[in-house]
């Protein structure tokens, strides 16, 4: 098996890092922001809002501690084996 020699082609290394060889690649300027323009509010048709109704919930009355005396000492049928 032949070895390959990577000395023959160098510009075949893919492998290069923009720290490590800042000079291939070019630099970046920082992205500018033009803070006095406000962007505009959104057309209204393009709005979407919603509202959905959540029912009150439905009054409970308390039950009385005779109340849960009186259900728990109901029997209930023996558990499915």
């Amino acid at each position: 098996v032949p070895e390959s020699d990577f000395e023959k082609h160098p510009e075949d290394d893919d492998d290069e890092d923009p720290e490590e060889d800042p000079v291939d690649y070019p630099a970046t300027e920082p992205f500018e922001t033009d803070e006095s323009a406000a962007t505009p509010p959104p057309h209204p048709a393009y709005r979407t809002t919603a509202r959905i109704p959540i029912p009150a919930p439905v009054p409970m009355p308390a039950w009385t501690d005779s109340e849960v005396v009186r259900l728990l000492a109901i029997s209930s049928p023996p558990a499915s084996p």
